[in-house]
């Protein structure tokens, strides 16, 4: 345990910016340039400080660690509520004390789904029995444990019907369905994956009166069509299927008989069929090597050239003559969910806390989705244990958390979130998520008040293959782009349910492994992210957000650009309004106003953590005004969330942003409001008009102290 680092203290700039000679000729001279100009919400001397622990965190953080718990962790399969996932969480325990570190394991019990026997079958015209899994190669260990190709949380049944292609099975393809006069009432659609979410898939496909659905992937998107398939390279061959939940996480996720509460003893549940984030079609996925013996078969219009995939033959949308039988039987009992809690008690301000998490769960082995995020966080753990050893101690509270049950429907996030909801609404600062690093190309969304944040710790990490991490993102682009936050991962219950300030950061690279049996250390370690050496950039930038986070005198958030963003939302909607309706049937006026005067008051308040943190020793404001701008910052991004919800999905609290209906994980900007204008449904969009605007003066009134 690196006993013999030299202890970590507050020293002046002059000690540490000698020691950032060693990061590296690049990120050496961002981090000089950095202590010169100061770390924004840090004063002078508390940065040199800062700058000195940084450079001993990533000094403990190595690639050959991230190679040895990938191939450990990645050696059998992690899918929730089975003995691999609770191997996972008790080798990651051993591994966290380990290091000096004091994990904890928060369990909770979920009503999921369990496959006991998938079968799909072509019946018309001619009979043949469909792979419903993959192959093994011989590196494959366990392989008897890899889970059938199924969709979690669609309904058992056994159904039978001619097929309809309706290519990727979003609203607008059954409209153009309709416009060639084929109608999938009773029918079985097959939709291949990609462009949105599986469950709208599914979705879609029961408020059309479908009696099944069967999702493939097909070879223009993710196989032979991109590239050398695996074995031979990263793009998913013939006989690899896609798994996935279909749970409607876009009306809540978690456990489904417990929205909005945490599934522990004595929380009531309701009956599952109240629940509303359950699918009601039986949905199952296969392979593309399978998909073209039923597509081949159909007869009836040909498909759009637009809806035309990568298969070798012309593609046609049906009904029949090709006719299938889904045969699902899945049981629904109630799932162990584990998740591995580390908490790194601060010494100023131990209630607010920074959370940094990624999930441990895995489909099949998940070298790729996610042991490589929830290795990067274990790299995170390994650097602070260091620096604990050594005497550092953080101002704020550190959350290590790795989540269970994340690809089921974001299970160990939410629940453990519900739980602890008035506790984290008061003292969460910050919420950075890690899900898939094992690539070599970066990407991150946030919200916009992390932006500046998140560009200045890409200048300060170093990255194997553009000099920093900031060369990987921009790769010659001028300004890099940070997305924005919908659903998907374990962000979504800090951001929308509770108003956390929240951050998605990873690295990927293109290929097809995604939820396959073929997600493995062999893929990775050929294709994806050979040396692990990405997986090491992402504990340090994400370990870096954290440490900034916890330790800045003045938090390094900027909502004056957020305001700025949301004005620009509020434009768009003025734009989408006249020319869906020819004129503003929603006066927004109020709300532009309301985003200004926001703006006003969020820069005044940014000046005034300037002014305070660039004051000379002596001139500086009191530990209480400190504390005020700061319980400021805190409480903007609450202030963008109404405790009423969204329509019809109240789990649901930020107004800014939120999954659409049919967007599946990507974001909607303004989503109520957006989606009342779009719908005609004019006395919805003025109510949350009005909270949005409420919203807005809270955020700005706040910032005003």
């Amino acid at each position: 345990m690196h006993s013999s680092r030299v202890r970590v203290r507050r020293t002046s700039t002059v000690v540490a910016l000698g020691l950032i000679a060693a990061l590296g000729p690049v990120a050496a001279a961002d981090a000089q340039e950095e202590a010169g100009r100061g770390l924004p919400g840090f004063t002078k001397d508390k940065a040199a400080w800062q700058l000195e622990y940084e450079k001993r965190f990533t000094d403990v953080v190595d690639a050959g660690t991230a190679g040895e718990l990938s191939r450990a962790m990645s050696s059998y399969t992690g899918l929730v509520g089975t003995s691999g996932a609770a191997r996972r969480v008790a080798y990651s325990v051993d591994k966290l004390r380990s290091w000096g570190l004091h994990p904890q394991v928060s369990s909770y019990g979920v009503y999921a789904s369990v496959p006991k026997s998938i079968e799909v079958t072509m019946t018309e015209p001619t009979r043949r029995e469909l792979s419903v899994k993959e192959s093994p190669h011989p590196w494959h260990e366990g392989f008897e444990n890899v889970v059938v190709g199924y969709n979690a949380y669609s309904p058992p049944g056994d159904v039978t019907g001619e097929l309809v292609y309706a290519n990727y099975g979003l609203p607008e393809d059954y409209e153009k369905l309709e416009e060639l006069g084929v109608d999938v009432k009773d029918k079985i659609v097959i939709v291949r994956y990609g462009q949105s979410f599986r469950g709208v898939k599914s979705k879609v496909a029961e408020e059309h009166g479908a009696r099944g659905v069967i999702i493939y992937s097909d070879p223009e998107d993710d196989g032979y069509v991109q590239g050398k398939v695996y074995p031979d390279g990263p793009w998913r061959p013939a006989n690899s299927i896609q798994r996935g939940s279909i749970q409607y996480i876009f009306n809540y996720p978690g456990d489904p008989l417990t929205p909005g509460g945490p599934a522990t003893p004595g929380t009531p549940r309701i009956d599952p069929s109240e629940a509303d984030n359950l699918p009601r079609v039986p949905t199952t996925p296969i392979s593309y090597g399978q998909a073209k013996y039923l597509l081949r078969a159909l007869a009836g219009p040909k498909a759009p050239e637009e809806w035309q995939g990568g298969l070798k033959f012309d593609y046609h949308v049906g009904p029949g003559p090709s006719e299938a039988n889904l045969d699902l039987d899945i049981d629904y009992r109630q799932l162990p969910v584990h998740n591995v809690i580390t908490t790194i008690p601060g010494t100023e301000h131990p209630e607010q806390k920074v959370v940094v998490g990624g999930h441990l769960d895995s489909w099949t082995y998940g070298a790729a989705d996610n042991n490589s995020g929830w290795i990067s966080v274990l790299g995170i753990a390994r650097g602070l244990g260091a620096l604990l050893e050594d005497g550092w101690r953080p101002d704020r509270t550190i959350v290590l958390a790795g989540w269970d049950g994340e690809e089921y429907g974001l299970f160990g996030s939410t629940e453990w979130v519900e739980q602890l909801e008035a506790e984290l609404g008061r003292g969460a600062v910050a919420y950075v998520n890690m899900d898939g690093t094992g690539g070599k190309n970066f990407s991150t969304s946030a919200v916009p008040a992390l932006d500046d944040l998140i560009t200045a710790v890409t200048k300060a990490v170093e990255d194997p293959d553009h000099g920093t991490v900031y060369g990987n993102w921009t790769q010659g682009d001028a300004e890099p782009e940070v997305g924005r936050l919908g659903s998907g991962s374990d962000y979504t219950p800090f951001l929308d349910h509770v108003g956390i300030p929240s951050t998605d950061v990873g690295f990927s690279t293109d290929g097809g492994e995604y939820h396959s049996a073929y997600d493995d250390t062999y893929q990775m370690e050929h294709f994806l992210d050979p040396g692990y050496l990405h997986h090491t950039a992402a504990s340090e930038v994400s370990g870096l957000l954290a440490l900034r986070l916890a330790n800045a005198d003045t938090l390094p958030l900027v909502y004056s650009d957020y305001a700025a963003q949301v004005r620009g939302y509020l434009t768009d909607l003025d734009e989408l309004q006249r020319e869906r309706y020819g004129e503003r049937k929603v006066d927004l006026g109020d709300a532009q106003r309301a985003a200004r005067k926001w703006q006003r008051a969020a820069k005044a308040l940014e000046d005034a953590a300037s002014a305070a943190t660039s004051a000379s020793r002596g001139d500086r404001p009191s530990e209480a005004e400190f504390a005020g701008i700061n319980r400021a910052l805190m409480a903007q991004e609450r202030d963008l969330t109404q405790r009423v919800g969204l329509p019809q999905r109240p789990w649901y609290k930020h107004m800014i942003y939120a999954p659409g209906l049919y967007t599946g994980y990507a974001v909607q900007f303004l989503p109520a409001l957006e989606t009342a204008i779009e719908d005609g449904d004019f006395v919805t969009a003025r109510e949350y008009r009005d909270l949005l605007v409420d919203s807005l003066r809270r955020a700005a009134r706040d910032a005003g102290r």
